[in-house]
């Protein structure tokens, strides 16, 4: 799937990602440690980069900030806009130019991208355009952070299966399957990666009861090792480079397959 396209959740995902995400959970463990970032780093006008929904950026909000999300997927937008207000949202794909209603306007103050989108950015060229894009739309001194799964420790695991989700939707049950194929040959440049499965079914096929595959979504995506990324950012010009196995603890070593990144744009020169 081109990069364009694998960042853009559309159709029938898009309108059940709000079921599989445990919005409570998952809210409960990122916001304290993001805004722990934002309050170390003096950020109160904040980007969401890979919105989705605007879930987290619903929960800035009422937490003071003046939070703003940007995503690939207009009909995820939709969603966004109808939760929070339309004038907070951008269509954007990371890995593009920043569209005129991001660049003209002020600089944030810091930009958070977490979940799956990192990963999607997956060409070394896409990503490189993505890092120059953050950079010219956050301040000098502004903040970059990051969070991902980096599949790289899966991969050397074998085991492509990440958890079985479980959810109910119209009375029935529906199992959200998600697994890593890595036998995708390396880009021309080396680069790593693989393609992201998720598949849906509804039903349980006891007692008679019918089941049904909902959808099978492919995404392309790169698969990083943890100590790759704080070299990456390093190298694409960011400073005060971390990588961190815990949002809420900066000095947590990564020792897992979840990643946190924060670094910081060059500051201005005197």
């Amino acid at each position: 799937m081109a990069g364009s396209d694998a960042q853009a959740v559309r159709g029938r995902m898009s309108e059940l990602y709000d079921v599989f995400v445990d919005w409570e959970g998952r809210l409960a463990r990122e916001v304290p440690g993001i805004r722990a970032h934002l309050e170390r780093s003096g950020a109160r006008r904040v980007l969401d980069v890979g919105c989705g929904t605007g879930r987290h950026v619903q929960a800035l909000l009422a937490a003071g900030y003046d939070a703003h999300g940007a995503d690939a997927s207009e009909e995820m937008l939709a969603q966004a806009r109808a939760l929070v207000g339309a004038e907070r949202f951008h269509a954007w794909r990371l890995g593009d130019e920043p569209p005129a209603d991001l660049a003209a306007g002020p600089p944030f103050d810091a930009v958070i991208c977490m979940g799956n989108t990192w990963p999607l950015v997956y060409t070394e060229e896409d990503a490189r355009a993505a890092a120059r894009a953050l950079r010219r739309i956050v301040r000098p001194g502004g903040l970059v952070l990051v969070g991902l799964k980096a599949l790289g420790v899966r991969r050397e695991s074998g085991n492509p299966y990440l958890p079985l989700l479980k959810r109910q939707k119209d009375g029935r049950p529906l199992w959200f399957v998600r697994f890593v194929d890595f036998a995708v040959p390396p880009l021309a440049d080396g680069t790593i990666v693989g393609d992201l499965h998720v598949v849906v079914a509804a039903g349980d096929g006891r007692e008679g009861g019918e089941s049904e595959a909902v959808l099978h979504r492919t995404a392309r995506t790169r698969v990083w090792m943890p100590e790759e990324l704080g070299r990456w950012f390093a190298a694409a010009g960011f400073v005060e480079v971390r990588a961190s196995g815990r949002l809420d603890d900066p000095g947590a070593p990564p020792a897992g397959e979840d990643v946190f990144v924060s670094a910081r744009v060059p500051p201005a020169t005197p």
